[in-house]
């Protein structure tokens, strides 16, 4: 394959351009850490996605816009199982569509193997050209009236501009989900913390108007936060508040992130 880089880690060998897409990076996941494909662990997949691009990104490669949206599905997904559960909005990946597209992709890479293999067989087998039989031609009638043209060319330039309007609906909410970072709900929980000595983490974002996007980004910050043990993040029972407070560690440099 052209323009190969591989760098040796402790975890992966990255090729470039290796994968054909974001799904045959996913089932290559699976596969390494032999999951079953029904029992696929998200939350895993994830993180070992992110890293992958993120070795990408450290060696300045150019990484396909499918394989960021696919990241920011993983994300969002991730973020949604650590969520008290909510109803799904229509049109919505669930998890459960997303390891069906995994389970369909890995049938359909398994039927082009084996064609791959077929080919590989017969392409240097030679057979006799079969004999060419004149036939008479037929005169076509001419059954098409204009209408009949002009309504088949309205319904092609429709289903056309449909798919055109679909795709920059999806460019616009990329667009948007760019502009909302985990960096910046960062400084949000900061800024809390400066004033009191803890907070409801659903009050903060009912109080600030946060969307969903914002509220898994900012859920995100939490748990990021949390890991640097910079704050302590509880609830009192299951699918209650979470309570997020300062670390018994004095927070450093919090007030300079938080103004």
């Amino acid at each position: 394959m052209n323009n190969i880089l591989t760098l040796e880690t402790t975890k992966y060998a990255i090729r470039l351009d290796n994968f054909e897409g974001p799904l045959d990076l996913l089932c290559h996941l699976v596969d390494k850490n032999k999951m079953e494909i029904h029992d696929v662990n998200i939350t895993e997949i994830a993180d070992q996605y992110i890293e992958y691009l993120n070795e990408m990104e450290e060696l300045n490669l150019e990484i396909a816009s499918e394989f960021l949206v696919m990241a920011s599905t993983l994300l969002y997904l991730k973020s949604k199982s650590l969520l008290p559960k909510q109803v799904e909005d229509e049109g919505e990946l669930t998890e459960e569509e997303l390891i069906y597209r995994i389970i369909e992709y890995k049938k359909y890479k398994e039927i082009s193997k084996t064609l791959k293999e077929f080919y590989e067989m017969y392409s240097k087998r030679f057979f006799k050209i079969p004999d060419k039989i004149e036939l008479p031609a037929k005169k076509i009638q001419d059954k098409f009236s204009s209408d009949l043209i002009y309504q088949n060319y309205k319904n092609l330039l429709d289903r056309e501009t449909a798919k055109v309007n679909k795709n920059a609906i999806n460019i616009q909410r990329l667009a948007v989900t760019e502009t909302v970072t985990i960096a910046s709900k960062v400084k949000d929980i900061f800024r809390e913390l400066v004033k009191k000595q803890k907070f409801i983490f659903n009050k903060l974002c009912i109080s600030k108007k946060y969307n969903k996007l914002e509220v898994i980004t900012a859920f995100s910050g939490v748990l990021e936060l949390t890991r640097k043990n910079k704050i302590i993040a509880n609830q009192e029972m299951n699918f209650g508040d979470i309570i997020v407070e300062r670390s018994k560690k004095k927070i450093e440099g919090a007030e300079e992130q938080a103004g």
